[in-house]
């Protein structure tokens, strides 16, 4: 039985991951489905700390990434034979669609705010169990937004522009220089034009449209209406890409819109095809586990407690990367069982000795994880429900549900002690102490 962990389904597709919707595309035409499942997973909860992954449970074999688990997959089932120039465009095209075609949905998912806080975000907090939600959208986002980086469209991102605003107004507080009152701020401001009134996806339209006509172009020119003349793998991903970029119902569209424009209209019937051919139109069909038998209440409460940990300043990074190397420890690859072949009778014994031995130290390391996880979630929920803010009433009364659009904030009063030197002389003179 093969089990293939993999982000959840979003947007009507099996998956929100490209890579992981290819996976699940190719799996799904070369493998019957009773030797499969799919378990609806994150990085956390896989030894591997990358999805996809595929767990072989007749060897304890674990796969990761789409190339490696299509190459297993081929060596151990039938597959179409292709010819070498055949092998050497899908290669080509891969790694096309690998740095060109991701960082656009990047782009559009993910550093978008307008996108993110409607559509992106909402399906990851219906993908994953709570309390996951608010430690791990926020690192695949950060993730995300570094694999666009390169394009220099970081504008688009709206609530970093904002936060980078607030510290440079905090330094300059700090600094002693006087503020200006945000009620007196439109009055000394000019009026402004028309390029206020734009979204930070209109103003960089122009492009934005070169992008993706650069990307689109090129994957036109591709017969996908032609099994014959592509691997299937170059199929899946070149149709998890694309699926991604059409079908998602998001408030900035500049990539659909692009795509429905009627240059590409050969893509758009390839995704609809591909959609209605290999899942039936409906992503819920495939044998998917139950999220609650995938995963306990214990492993969900560590990896959450790991998630918190990695945020902690100077430590986090280090600790992240010593627990990502621990659980590597106990994995079989595809490449260390190709090693054991070559292993004598006495070499296999202690392997197998030592592998044991590692388990169960994992386990009991497992058990402390855990412990202090869950007494960690219950001094953040004991916090955040004594707290009370500026209006009175607890955190949890006040917060908004993840994926809200209209989000509030309420600054402290504010006093003339806050307008630097000048501010405080004449607070001292008015109210008799300086604040």
């Amino acid at each position: 039985m093969l089990e293939l962990h993999v982000w959840g389904p979003a947007f009507g597709l099996a998956s929100i991951d490209a890579e992981c919707l290819a996976t699940i595309a190719y799996l799904a035409q070369t493998t019957p489905r009773a030797d499969y499942i799919l378990i609806q997973s994150s990085p956390s909860a896989v030894p591997t700390h990358h999805l996809p992954a595929l767990h072989d449970q007749s060897t304890d074999i674990w796969i990761t990434s789409f190339p490696s688990i299509t190459t297993y997959l081929s060596s151990h089932s039938p597959t179409p034979q292709t010819s070498r120039s055949l092998r050497a465009d899908a290669t080509a095209y891969t790694s096309f669609l690998t740095l060109h075609a991701s960082p656009l949905l990047a782009l559009s998912l993910y550093v978008s705010s307008a996108n993110w806080a409607t559509a992106t975000r909402p399906a990851y907090s219906a993908i994953l169990p709570l309390p996951l939600p608010w430690t791990e959208p926020p690192a695949m986002r950060a993730a995300m937004a570094a694999r666009a980086a390169h394009l220099g469209l970081s504008s688009l991102d709206t609530d970093t522009e904002a936060e980078k605003n607030l510290a440079a107004e905090k330094a300059d507080a700090a600094a002693g220089w006087v503020q200006i009152p945000p009620s007196l701020r439109s009055v000394i401001r000019p009026r402004p034009g028309v390029a206020a009134s734009l979204t930070p996806e209109q103003a960089a339209r122009i492009k934005l449209e070169r992008l993706v006509g650069d990307v689109l172009d090129v994957l036109a020119e591709i017969e996908w209406d032609v099994p014959d003349k592509q691997t299937l793998a170059l199929r899946c991903l070149a149709f998890a890409h694309l699926a991604l970029m059409l079908l998602p119902r998001l408030p900035r569209p500049w990539l659909r819109e692009v795509m429905t424009s009627g240059r590409y209209g050969g893509l758009v019937d390839f995704v609809h095809t591909a959609q209605r051919e290999w899942f039936g139109g409906d992503a819920k069909l495939l044998p998917w586990m139950h999220p609650k038998a995938a995963s306990s209440l214990g492993e969900i409460v560590g990896r959450f407690a790991h998630g918190l940990a990695q945020d902690i300043p100077l430590v986090g990074e280090e600790l992240r990367r010593w627990w990502a190397l621990r659980r590597r420890r106990g994995v079989r690859t595809a490449t260390d069982a190709e090693a054991e072949e070559s292993l004598t009778v006495e070499e296999k014994a202690a392997a197998e000795m030592d592998r044991r031995k590692r388990e169960s130290v994992a386990s009991r390391n497992g058990g402390w994880v855990q412990g202090a996880g869950i007494a960690l979630l219950a001094a953040v929920n004991a916090g955040m429900f004594f707290y009370k803010g500026v209006n009175g009433e607890s955190f949890w009364r006040s917060a908004a549900p993840f994926g809200e659009l209209v989000q509030v904030w309420r600054p402290p009063p504010s006093t003339l002690a806050g307008f630097g030197a000048a501010g405080a002389m004449f607070s001292g003179m008015l109210m008799g102490e300086v604040d």
